[in-house]
């Protein structure tokens, strides 16, 4: 694992290949390893990156905990910072309104996105956890003082097994991703989950991916998890308009880690939009063939 520090916060990262860079931004409840399929796959023929978002996986947590604006603001940082650009953005949950935002801020940096399970305020409140954060626009004082408490309860194995169960869908758990090392120690570190109660402390922020529309221009796609019990791909809908996305496509079996249940789809999902938005390996001059500006 490599590192990055912007400002306060310090990220760990791991990569592979050369060539155009992808970059993949994981959900709350893991961190890159999620990615590591891709990461192989793609190593011949990009340069592929994944972060540990803070808080998350290596990368520490600090207080006060980063918001989104931060996150979006560390990620463009990195981007520059590594001469990614133009990069095509993998992200899953809130990797995917963290890439949605960057692309916001400053599209000539993205060359295409990939949005898998995109977490909003809409998606996450409609979902199988949502009532964590309904219940605090109704008894604020009492949930703040729940989610404290939360944050200071170790989390056990068998209660990280089942935190991990809960986000596969039939292919996942036919597979015992639930009970992957990797996965559960993600579960079992000691930030963590005082690291996703922060995600949810801020949820509010990323509601603003409800009703923001992404600058037209970036080549973008959506793909859900079938049975996606942590999002509502219901609530969901209105979002293909709002970052004009060109397609959706929906993976049978898989649930909100499609890219470990079904790795071969979603790389293969994200090579088709890559060549599609023109985002090419080196040709045989050297130059790149990606999206021109």
């Amino acid at each position: 694992m490599h590192r990055f520090t912007h400002g306060r916060l310090s990220v760990a990262y791991r990569e592979s290949g050369s060539g155009p860079a992808i970059l993949m931004l994981h959900n709350g409840g893991t961190s890159s390893t999620i990615w590591r399929n891709q990461l192989d796959a793609l190593s011949d023929r990009r340069h592929a990156v994944a972060l540990d978002l803070p808080g998350f996986g290596e990368s520490p947590r600090v207080t006060p905990p980063p918001d989104l604006r931060e996150m979006v603001e560390l990620v463009a940082a990195f981007i520059e910072a590594h001469g990614l650009a133009p990069v095509m953005l993998v992200g899953n949950c809130m990797g995917s309104n963290i890439a949605a935002g960057v692309a916001t801020a400053d599209p000539d940096r993205v060359a295409a996105m990939l949005l898998v399970n995109p977490l909003t305020e809409a998606t996450f409140s409609s979902g199988g956890l949502g009532v964590f954060h309904r219940m605090g626009k109704v008894a604020a004082r009492p949930t703040r003082l729940l989610r404290s408490a939360v944050r200071r309860l170790p989390m056990v194995r068998p209660a990280a097994v089942e935190a991990v169960r809960f986000q596969l869908g039939d292919r996942g758990r036919a597979a015992d991703l639930h009970h992957d090392p990797e996965l559960v120690a993600c579960a079992t570190r000691a930030d963590q989950l005082p690291a996703l109660i922060d995600v949810l402390d801020d949820m509010g922020a990323y509601g603003t991916r409800d009703i923001e529309e992404v600058p037209p221009g970036v080549p973008t796609r959506i793909v859900w998890g079938a049975q996606n019990r942590v999002l509502s791909r219901r609530k969901g809908t209105h979002l293909g308009q709002l970052v004009h996305a060109e397609r959706t496509d929906v993976l049978a079996g898989c649930g909100h880690l499609p890219m470990l249940e079904d790795p071969e789809a979603l790389t293969a999902l994200i090579v088709e939009l890559a060549e599609a938005a023109g985002h090419t390996p080196l040709n045989q001059a050297g130059v790149s063939s990606g999206r021109q500006r």
